[in-house]
């Protein structure tokens, strides 16, 4: 998983891969919107995420959320509004409306820090668009995250750090400051903040693990 353009390999069957990617603008922690759209893509800001589109100059092909983020009911090209009392975040109504749209690539913007709550929901989020056949990834300044059930490289990175989806995970990991097969357990700390020595590789033997990259 490079540090700069991360790659995992996932195998996507039921998706549409001729479509671009669906970009998700959540209201967690404010962090730059670098991304350059482009015409097969789509922006979906998630209630007050809304705020971070405009402030960047970016304007959302859907506004989804119970808007209470937000503050009131906006203006857009596609608004759905949400009923506030529902089963899923505003975050993970957005995923949804982009996997109805058959998109198989995502980008999560803003969608950590702030509430730990949400950030732990958009981490399952995460999971959720993995176990449909699609490649997603968290962003925000200086972090990006995301779940491996394979093979992954790390380099030019200061960490990066692995842990279990679930009770454990078994992985492989060469070229780095700690190398080794280990089995990551969902009680212990091991698997944070290893480094890369050159290219690190990451084989996961069993289970799934969500890769941290700290720049």
């Amino acid at each position: 998983m490079s540090c700069q353009t991360p790659r995992v390999s996932f195998i996507i069957s039921h998706m549409d891969t001729t479509k671009g990617i669906c970009y998700i603008i959540g209201a967690g922690e404010k962090c730059a919107l670098t991304f350059v759209k482009t015409a097969a893509d789509i922006v979906i800001a998630a209630d007050g995420g809304l705020a971070y589109c405009r402030e960047a100059g970016i304007e959302p092909d859907i506004i989804i959320g119970d808007f209470d983020s937000f503050g009131s009911v906006p203006d857009g090209k596609e608004v759905i509004r949400l009923d506030p009392i529902k089963d899923v975040t505003d975050t993970f109504a957005a995923l949804e409306e982009g996997l109805k749209r058959h998109f198989s690539e995502f980008r999560l913007y803003c969608c950590t820090g702030g509430r730990l709550s949400h950030t732990v929901a958009n981490i399952a989020a995460l999971r959720y668009l993995v176990s449909k056949g699609a490649r997603a990834k968290l962003i925000s300044d200086g972090m990006t995250a995301e779940i491996c059930k394979d093979r992954a490289e790390a380099e030019g990175c200061r960490y990066f750090s692995l842990f279990p989806c679930g009770e454990s995970a078994d992985v492989i990991i060469k070229n780095a400051a700690y190398p080794g097969e280990f089995t990551l357990d969902c009680r212990s700390s091991l698997g944070a903040s290893n480094a890369p020595r050159g290219k690190a590789e990451i084989t996961v033997v069993r289970g799934e693990v969500l890769v941290i990259i700290e720049f």
